[in-house]
């Protein structure tokens, strides 16, 4: 922390340790209360080939129980209660199997499971629509999944590199690992998403970073869910476009450990390193991730060293407890983006080799569950530590400054399960909390450029123009039940309460003239209610339907609160409120075909615009509101029992309602515009095939489509989108490994990630990657 810490900080700090001891009272067992269990080990497998298969989902239904499989097929179900259990087992790719066992309290049951190959694009167990594994077919809303061999087998280099097979999902790749999202909303770095790891927040709402991606391990996780649209009544603020749910993977059955080893055009360096046991009621994993790059720009390198421990324990009496600790650190130059000529001529030109970004991330949590027949206790407390320093490109022709910011974080997440035998009903119950403070200083710089491509090459730091200290703080109750008025339908309904605020003590004194206006003193509080309701219908075995209303919002962010800037006022931007009604269908034609259609329509209000005008002065208001419409496809094919076809594709229509800014001494209505960044289509197609000399290896041909869009919102400038095709392989060396390689941009398209148009920037563009090949090898031990 910045060593004039406020007193507020410090006293912050000495309730973060009270509250952690409350914790570790109320997390002692209920020895009384828990039930005997027993355990369930085995083996999944390949029917076919009887290859094993990674991350299969193991779950116990009915309970909080289940796990993945390791690298081996195995798996260890620890705290299983005792008595009649029906499993089922899962992974994309493959028909689902369900099975029931016997397991007595103190004793291993054994079941062994061989899947056979199914066109499956949609996870029949998800987690992140109640923050605990359910049946997909229970969920209203629109879930897709990426798991963790998908991830592994594509070792893409950036999240934009997989993001894409999700329909309606948009990643680009800005400087280094940098990023900008776009579900069901323009490409932006606008606050309208919510990231978690295994369900807990990875940021605070106040201190929002929309690369929020690279401080979280995602080469090495256990999947990836994206919940689209507002956040169901479990989920507060951010969640307006959708929720990012990264999986953590669980210790392996048996010990083991892998290495690997990989390298690529333009100085790319990664080596991921992973091992773990399990023994007895204790399984531990550690991954480590050290990726480094020079980058195809100029003098733009980027290195990351990632870490995850993860300790599972489950005691006889019925606790389980998941505890995560990751840490990230990220360093990389950021490059300006460039003209139209200068993206014709030099696409590698870096104009601002003094811009960097520095990202220190370290988040612990530990999950408790206990579960007693038909109920579930869950306490999650958490912690987390951010420091982000940064010299933002992007302001260099206009405000260039030099950041620091940094928050620390106390939180809880508590929830209670209670299933009830008439109509399946199931009741949750919980609550949210979060404290972070934290302290921003913003510092003017004075740079000077050299060289004929006139660079930014050199600065000295100036005025303060903001510091401050500033803590956010949350409460949020929640409550969530379903039903089956009939044996085919589920209902569920929800509704959630956010209070949440700031509390401001700026370190300067009050200024409101001028271009760096300072906000007195202040405390701000936001109120908010969610309500959600949904149903879907089994309509045949192979057909589901569902349909949903949900709401949504988003607090302001710090930032844009208290860095007045040249407003009038800022403290009293409201927060920005969605609502969303979705239908959609998913289910199977035959085996060998799957798909989800999803289809909606969603209004957001009092959306915060920023406009850079003429004199390069920002300005921000609660603007107005927008629509956003559109279709979402996903399909699988099974064209042989070793061909796979997987498709992902979106239309989308959105446009101003009523939107209305300052233009000199008048306004300007954007009404019926489209808006600017706003692919009208995206699209993925995925040819895989396991030949089975391969050992379980693969090819795969891949190709993207991002359509075009308005760079502008008076919609006079546009983007026509871009193609790329990528080929995958790998070759599985039995008892050793395997090799692998891929090539990105394979017929070395020249595009742009990005492209925006401003009247003080003019055009602007973000080149993309050049043709890059990568290759590497994986060793993988077992005992």
């Amino acid at each position: 922390m910045n060593p004039s810490v406020s007193w507020r900080v410090r006293r912050t700090r000495v309730l973060g340790a009270r509250v952690r001891a409350a914790f570790a009272i109320l997390l002692l067992p209920s020895l009384a209360d828990a039930q005997q269990s027993g355990s369930l080990s085995g083996v999944v497998r390949n029917a076919a080939t009887q290859l094993p298969i990674a991350d299969a989902v193991i779950l116990v239904r009915a309970s909080a129980r289940g796990t993945q499989s390791d690298e081996s097929g195995h798996y260890v179900i620890a705290g299983v209660p005792h008595g009649s259990s029906i499993v089922v087992v899962q992974r994309l790719g493959y028909a689902s199997r369900t099975d029931t066992v016997q397991i007595d309290a103190g004793r291993v049951a054994r079941l062994d499971v061989s899947l056979h190959s199914a066109a499956q694009v949609i996870a029949p167990l998800i987690v992140s629509a109640t923050r605990e594994a359910q049946r997909r077919n229970d969920a209203s809303a629109t879930i897709d999944v990426l798991d963790g061999v998908s991830l592994r087998e594509a070792r893409a280099s950036h999240p934009a590199g997989i993001a894409q097979r999700i329909p309606g999902v948009h990643v680009s790749q800005l400087s280094g690992e940098g990023h900008s999202t776009a579900i069901r909303q323009p490409i932006s770095t606008k606050p309208l998403y919510l990231y978690l790891e295994d369900g807990v927040p990875t940021r605070s709402t106040g201190f929002f970073n929309h690369n929020a991606l690279y401080e979280v391990n995602l080469p090495q996780s256990g999947g990836m869910e994206v919940l689209k649209g507002p956040g169901t009544a479990l989920y507060g603020s951010d969640a307006i476009g959708g929720v990012i749910n990264v999986l953590t993977r669980p210790a392996p059955a048996t010990p083991s450990a892998e290495l690997s080893l990989e390298g690529g055009d333009y100085g790319y360096r990664r080596l991921l390193a992973t091992g773990g046991f399990t023994s007895g009621l204790h399984g531990l994993r550690l991954d480590v991730n050290r990726t480094s790059a020079d980058g195809f720009k100029d003098d733009a390198p980027y290195k990351r060293y990632s870490g995850t421990i993860r300790h599972d324990l489950t005691t006889t009496q019925g606790w389980a407890f998941r505890t995560v600790v990751t840490g990230t650190s990220v360093e990389q130059r950021d490059v300006f983006a460039l003209s139209g000529a200068q993206f014709v001529d030099r696409p590698a030109l870096n104009r601002s080799p003094i811009a960097f970004r520095d990202v220190s991330a370290l988040r612990w949590s530990t999950a408790a569950e206990l579960e007693v027949g038909s109920s579930l206790l869950s306490v999650t407390p958490y912690a987390r530590h951010n420091v982000l320093k940064l010299l933002p490109n992007w302001q260099l022709t206009f405000n260039p400054e030099v950041w620091d910011t940094r928050n620390d974080s106390y939180g809880m997440l508590v929830k209670y399960r209670r299933d009830f035998a008439p109509l399946r009903t199931r009741v949750i119950a919980g609550a949210d909390f979060d404290l972070s403070p934290g302290s921003v200083v913003y510092n003017g710089i004075a740079t000077a450029k050299s060289g004929a491509d006139s660079a930014w090459t050199s600065y000295t730091v100036g005025a303060t123009h903001y510091d401050y200290d500033v803590t956010y703080r949350q409460a949020s109750p929640y409550i969530h039940a379903e039903f089956s008025p009939v044996k085919r339908a589920r209902i569920d309904a929800g509704l959630r309460y956010d209070h949440s605020g700031y509390s401001y003590d700026s370190r300067l004194p009050e200024v409101q003239t001028g271009r760096f206006r300072v906000p007195g003193d202040t405390s701000i509080s936001f109120s908010r209610w969610s309500p959600k309701i949904g149903m879907t219908v089994d309509v045949t075995h192979d057909l589901n339907v569902y349909a949903s209303f949900r709401q949504g919002f988003r607090a302001p962010a710090q930032g844009q609160l208290f860095q007045q800037g040249s407003n009038l006022n800022t403290v009293g931007l409201k927060p920005v409120t969605a609502s969303s009604a979705e239908v959609g269908l998913r289910g199977s034609l035959t085996r060998r075909v799957s798909f989800q259609l999803a289809l909606y329509d969603m209004r957001v209000k009092n959306d915060i615009l920023s406009v850079l005008d003429t004199q390069g002065i920002t300005t921000s208001s609660n603007a107005g509101e927008t629509r956003h419409r559109g279709l979402e496809l996903g399909t699988g094919i099974a064209l042989a029992s070793s061909l796979r076809l997987d498709a992902a594709y979106s239309s989308s229509s959105q446009r101003y309602v009523t939107w209305v800014i300052p233009v000199g001494s008048s306004n300007k209505s954007y009404a019926g515009n489209t808006l600017e960044q706003a692919p009208h289509t995206l699209a993925n197609l995925l040819l895989t095939w396991h030949p089975r000399s391969f050992h379980g290896g693969r090819l795969a041909a891949e190709w993207s489509s991002t359509g075009r869009y308005f760079m502008d919102a008076e919609n006079t400038h546009a983007y026509g989108g871009f193609e790329l095709w990528t080929l995958h392989g790998n070759y599985v060396v039995r008892g050793l490994g395997e090799v692998f390689a891929r090539v990105t941009n394979l017929t070395n398209r020249r595009y742009a990630e990005l492209v925006s148009y401003t009247a003080f920037n003019k055009e602007q563009f973000t080149p993309g990657n050049p043709r890059m090949v990568y290759a590497g090898l994986r060793w993988a031990w077992q005992s």
